[in-house]
C-alpha cells in the first residue's frame, strides 16, 4: 500500500463518531475474527463458537455488537440463526489496517496504553 497525500473531504462531529465507532468495533481481535469468518461463509452461532472457541455468553455480547452497528445480519433458520456481513467494504479497511500495522507489529502488540486485550 503506498500513502497518498491527499487531503480528506471535511467532516462532520457525526461522520467523525460513526466512523470511530466502527474502528471500535472492529478494534477487537474477535469481533474482527468473526468478520473474517463471515466473509468465508454465513455461519450459525454454533459454527461461530466452535472456530473462535469462546463461550457462547461472550460471543452473544460480539455478535449483538456487530448487529447493533449494521456491520453483520442475523437470520433465523428454524432453531438456528445464521449470521452474514451486510457489507463486504470492511474487509477492505480490515486489509488497510493490517498493512499499516504490518511495520509496526511488535511494537502495536507490545502497547499498553490502549489494553488489555483479551483474546
Amino acid at each position: 500500500m503506498t500513502a497518498t497525500a491527499t487531503v480528506p473531504a471535511p467532516t462532520t462531529t457525526a461522520d467523525r463518531l460513526a466512523a470511530g465507532l466502527l474502528l471500535r468495533l472492529l478494534a477487537d481481535p474477535t469481533r474482527m475474527r468473526i468478520v473474517e469468518l463471515l466473509a468465508d461463509a454465513d455461519r450459525t452461532v454454533g459454527e461461530l463458537v466452535e472456530l473462535l472457541d469462546v463461550p457462547r455468553s461472550r460471543l452473544g455480547n460480539h455478535l449483538a455488537c456487530g448487529l447493533h452497528c449494521g456491520v453483520w445480519v442475523s437470520q433465523k433458520q428454524g432453531r438456528r440463526v445464521r449470521y452474514s456481513l451486510t457489507d463486504r467494504s470492511v474487509l477492505v479497511l480490515l486489509e488497510h489496517a493490517r498493512e499499516v500495522a504490518a511495520p509496526r507489529a511488535e511494537h502495536l502488540a507490545s502497547c499498553t496504553r490502549l489494553g488489555p486485550h483479551w483474546i
